[in-house]
């Protein structure tokens, strides 16, 4: 599929709407935690904006080509939102390792059937990344991060 667009106001637009869903539910962070993710989402709204005055000052439609499956890419998008409200539910690190390893198995799944032993394999891959993650933000830069029922 073929679609004609101004990159940079559909970039920035997407940024503000990010940007706009994770503004809202950031009352329950302690005042020293809340320090990094206000930072992040206030460069965030910044370049966004920048973006779509790019747009509009320099406008030039481009064309995108998007390859693929449309409903894996569909399919993608509702997984990594059902993380982020699993994180809520059961805990970061246990939500994640589920949605990291389900993501895996489904994108993977395009070049044929998924044995166990293939995904046994990815396990250091997937564990280091989300233990990197994990330690960063917990860690380095003190984010408390949701607990749930699990961990």
């Amino acid at each position: 599929m073929i679609v004609r667009l101004n990159t940079d106001i559909v970039a920035g637009l997407v940024g503000l709407a990010f940007a706009a869903a994770l503004w809202l539910p950031r009352a329950d962070m302690g005042r020293l935690s809340i320090i990094f993710p206000r930072a992040v989402l206030v460069i965030l709204v910044l370049l966004s904006l920048i973006l779509v005055l790019k747009g509009f000052i320099r406008p030039g439609e481009r064309r995108i080509e998007i390859t693929g499956s449309p409903r894996r890419l569909l399919v993608v998008i509702i997984g990594f939102f059902a993380w982020w409200m699993a994180i809520d539910a059961i805990g970061f690190l246990v939500s994640t390792v589920i949605a990291f390893y389900a993501l895996t198995w489904y994108l993977a799944r395009v070049e044929g059937v998924v044995r166990w032993q293939r995904l046994a394999r990815w396990t250091p891959a997937i564990l280091l990344l989300i233990g990197t993650f994990y330690l960063t933000f917990k860690e380095v830069l003190n984010v408390r991060l949701p607990t749930g029922l699990l961990m």
